[in-house]
């Protein structure tokens, strides 16, 4: 019977090929999320560097499984994509990568004291730099105008805080966001 140390380099043996493989394709799977990221922001220079090193990853771990495919290098591979998917989509988030759509409803109140309508936050975006378009709508209550501002998913907070400024009992929406928040959040709610 083979002693203990033997049996542990034989586990080493065969496991660590299926962990580089893994790192390896989370490494590319992750890269290829920051690439088609790049890719839609038409930032070409970036697109191509992500692209060359997803490659490349990828390459040497389709090597390492390819030079002896075993049940233990598969499962490191198919663990890797799942992996490098979850890392690059929260790093994108986290990093705030890409642009958003704000969508500002504002209830139209127009009498003899008060007038409030989309255009009065529209005027706000564009002289803080931004572009946005209203739309005339029926809401519920009456007349409501929508103000789509597509930015640049970091400056989204700005664009709600100088809505709010203008319009606080609007209600906002910003595309693309996964989990919508509740009344009063930035997500989604009231600005």
């Amino acid at each position: 019977m083979p002693d203990l140390s033997t049996q542990l380099l034989a586990v080493w043996t065969a496991l660590w090929p299926a962990l580089a493989i893994a790192g390896l394709r989370a490494t590319d799977v992750s890269l290829n999320v920051f690439r088609v990221v790049f890719v839609v922001q038409g930032r070409r220079l970036l697109a191509a560097t992500a692209a060359g090193l997803e490659a490349g990853t990828w390459l040497a771990a389709a090597g390492i499984v390819l030079a002896d495919l075993t049940w233990l290098r598969a499962a490191g591979f198919v663990a890797g994509v799942a992996l490098g998917t979850a890392i690059g989509v929260e790093l994108t988030a986290r990093l705030r990568l890409g642009m958003k759509t704000v969508r500002i409803y504002v209830h139209v109140e127009e009498d003899d004291r008060h007038h409030l309508d989309g255009h009065d936050v529209a005027r706000v975006l564009h002289h803080a730099g931004y572009r946005a378009t209203v739309f005339r709508g029926t809401g519920y209550r009456g007349p409501v105008d929508m103000v789509l501002s597509t930015v640049p998913y970091r400056e989204t907070e700005q664009v709600l805080a100088l809505a709010r400024s203008v319009a606080p009992a609007s209600f906002a929406a910003i595309d693309n966001s996964p989990h919508p928040a509740t009344p009063g959040t930035s997500t989604a709610g009231r600005v």
